[in-house]
C-alpha cells in the first residue's frame, strides 16, 4: 500500500467536518439553550447565574460583538474551534505515537456526536470548553512527561508547559465548571504514578494560575451575594435522596452521544493495552489519569444532580487517543485506511444518524409515532425536535399579528412577549422579539428564569397597566395561562398558528393577548 500523508489526511479531515458544520448551521434553527447563550453576548457579565461567562465572549469575538447576525455566525466560534480541535488532538496523539496514531484520534474525534457536533456546531459552553481542554491536555503531556532528561532546555519548556496548562484548565472552567476535574485526574496520576510532581514547584504555580482565572467570576457572584455559588450548591441535592434518572442519564447520554461505535472502539483499545503496552507507559497512565477518574466522579454525581451528566465525555477524550494509538498499531493488518471494520461501522453509523435526525427534521419521518400515537397527546408533545422547528415561519406570522395588533388599537407598539423559561424565553426573543424591535420579560423562580431574571430587570421589569404578548405551544404547559389570568384583566386569544411538515401539522401555537396588568407577581 502506498504510505497515507497522515497530516494531508487531517487537514481533508479538517475541511470536510467544517463544510459539513457549516452547512447543518444554515439549515438548522438556533435551539433553546444556544439561544440562552446568545444572551450571554447581549448582556455580557463577568459571571452568570448559572454558568461561567466564556461562551459569551466566544460569540462577542466572533460575531464583531453581534454586528454579524444570523445562526451561521452565532455558531460561527464553535464551527472554528471544532476545527481547531481535530488538529490539536492529532498532534497530541501524533506525540504519544506518531502521525498514524494523531490520524485515527482525529477521525475517531470527528465522528463523536458530543464532540463534533454538540461541541463543534451548536453554541454551546462545550464549544470553548473542549478547545481548551484539549490544549490543557496538550500541555499537561508537554509539562509532566520530558522529552528528554538530561537537556536543560526541555527542562525548561517542561516548567512552562505545566504554568500554560494550568491557563488553560482555568480557561476551560471559564467555559464550564465541570473542566476543574482535570485537576482530580492530574492528582490521581501524581499520586499513584509519580509522586515527584508533588516536589515540582511549578505544578503549584499552575493551580494558582488557575484560580486566578476564575477571577471574574468570584468578582460577579460577589457582587450578587454569592448567588451562583448558591444555585450550583443547590444543584448538588445531597438530601433529595438518588436521582435515578439523572444516574441512568449520566451513563447512557455519554454512551450515545459519544458514538456507541466509537466506545465499542475504546473498550477493544484498553483491553489490548492490558496484555500490550503499545504506548510509552508515562503517556499510556496519564491519560487514564486524566479520563477514568473523570468519567467515575462526573457518574457518581449524577446520583445527586443533573449538573454532570455531560461532565462523563470529557474523561472519554483522553481515551480516544488511547484508541487512535491502537487502531496506528494495526495499520500493516489492512489494505486500506478506512478498511478497518470498526473504524468504518463508527463513520457509517455518524452518517446513517445525522441523515435520519435531518430527515425527520425536515419532513416528519417519525412523527406518526411521536405526535399522533394518541389523539389525547397535544401535537408534538413528545417530539423534542419540534423546539427548533419552523422559528423563522412562527417569526413571520406573529410580525403579521403583532403589526394588524398595533395598527388596529388592540395593543401597544411597546407590547413585549412574556415567557416563565429561560430557554423559550431565549427563543422567543431571537427569533420573534428582536426582528420587531420589541423584547421579552420573564416571570417566575430564578432556577426557571436564570440570566432573565437580570436581563427584565435590565428591561425595565413588569409593570402595572401594560399588555404583552403570550406565545403557547402545544407542548407547554397551562403555568403561563394561569399567570395570565391571575394578573391580566383580560386574556384573549389572539391567533392560533400551525406549523407542519408535509402539509400535516405537527405543533400548534396559540398567542394570546394578557391585556392591563392589575397586579405584580411575589418577587422570588
Amino acid at each position: 500500500m502506498k504510505d497515507f500523508n497522515y497530516k494531508r489526511g487531517v487537514i481533508f479531515l479538517i475541511v470536510i467536518s467544517a463544510v459539513v458544520r457549516s452547512f447543518l448551521s444554515l439549515i438548522l434553527n438556533i435551539g433553546g439553550e444556544e439561544a440562552y447563550y446568545w444572551t450571554f453576548a447581549l448582556y455580557p457579565e463577568l459571571g452568570s447565574f448559572d454558568q461561567p461567562p466564556m461562551i459569551g465572549w466566544f460569540i462577542q469575538l466572533f460575531t464583531n460583538n453581534l454586528a454579524l447576525q444570523g445562526d451561521f455566525f452565532v455558531r460561527l466560534s464553535s464551527i472554528v474551534t471544532g476545527s481547531a480541535n481535530i488538529w490539536i488532538i492529532f498532534i497530541i496523539g501524533r506525540r504519544i505515537k506518531g502521525e498514524s496514531a494523531g490520524f485515527y484520534s482525529a477521525l475517531l474525534y470527528s465522528i463523536s456526536f458530543y464532540l463534533s457536533l454538540i461541541a463543534g456546531l451548536f453554541i454551546l459552553p462545550e464549544g470553548p470548553q473542549t478547545f481548551f481542554y484539549l490544549l490543557s491536555v496538550y500541555f499537561l503531556s508537554e509539562g509532566i512527561i520530558m522529552r528528554d532528561q538530561n537537556c536543560p532546555e526541555s527542562k525548561i519548556l517542561c516548567r512552562m508547559a505545566l504554568i500554560l496548562a494550568g491557563l488553560f484548565i482555568g480557561l476551560a472552567t471559564l467555559s464550564k465548571f465541570s473542566s476543574v476535574l482535570l485537576w482530580v485526574g492530574v492528582l490521581f496520576y501524581a499520586s499513584v504514578f509519580s509522586k515527584s510532581l508533588f516536589k515540582r514547584v511549578e505544578i503549584y504555580i499552575a493551580v494558582l494560575v488557575t484560580m486566578l482565572s476564575l477571577f471574574p467570576v468570584f468578582i460577579w457572584n460577589f457582587n450578587n451575594n454569592f448567588i451562583g455559588f448558591q444555585y450550583l450548591t443547590s444543584t448538588l441535592k445531597l438530601s433529595g435522596g438518588i436521582n435515578t434518572e439523572a444516574f441512568l442519564k449520566g451513563i447512557f447520554i455519554p454512551l450515545l452521544l459519544n458514538n456507541p461505535v466509537n466506545l465499542w472502539i475504546i473498550y477493544k483499545s484498553l483491553r489490548a493495552i492490558k496484555h500490550d503496552m503499545f504506548i510509552e507507559k508515562g503517556y499510556a497512565y496519564l491519560l487514564l489519569s486524566l479520563s477514568l477518574p473523570v468519567i467515575f466522579i462526573s457518574v457518581v454525581l449524577s446520583l445527586v444532580s443533573e449538573s454532570f451528566i455531560y461532565a462523563a465525555s470529557l474523561g472519554i477524550i483522553p481515551l480516544i487517543i488511547i484508541a487512535g494509538a491502537w487502531i496506528s498499531t494495526r495499520k500493516n493488518e489492512i489494505k486500506s485506511i478506512l478498511r478497518l471494520k470498526s473504524v468504518m461501522l463508527s463513520l457509517c453509523f455518524f452518517v446513517v444518524i445525522i441523515v435520519i435526525g435531518l430527515a425527520h427534521h425536515k419532513a416528519g419521518v417519525f412523527n406518526y409515532l411521536l405526535t399522533y400515537s394518541k389523539k389525547e397527546i397535544p401535537a408534538g408533545k413528545n417530539d423534542f425536535t419540534l423546539n427548533r422547528y419552523g422559528l423563522k415561519d412562527l417569526a413571520a406570522e406573529f410580525k403579521k399579528l403583532r403589526d394588524l395588533d398595533i395598527a388596529s388599537g388592540r395593543i401597544s407598539p411597546h407590547a413585549y412577549i412574556i415567557e416563565f423559561d429561560y430557554k423559550r424565553a431565549a427563543l422567543k426573543d431571537y427569533y420573534l422579539a428582536r426582528p420587531v424591535n420589541t423584547v421579552v420579560k420573564t416571570a417566575g423562580k430564578p432556577g426557571n428564569v436564570r440570566k432573565y431574571r437580570w436581563i427584565t430587570a435590565k428591561r425595565g421589569g413588569l409593570k402595572i397597566g401594560e399588555s404583552v404578548y403570550y406565545i403557547k405551544s402545544s407542548r407547554d404547559d397551562e403555568q403561563g395561562l394561569d399567570f395570565g389570568k391571575e394578573h391580566f384583566e383580560r386574556v384573549e386569544i389572539a391567533r392560533t398558528i400551525y406549523l407542519k411538515k408535509f402539509k400535516k401539522p405537527v405543533i400548534r401555537y396559540t398567542v394570546y393577548r394578557f391585556k392591563n396588568m392589575v397586579s405584580l407577581p411575589d418577587s422570588e
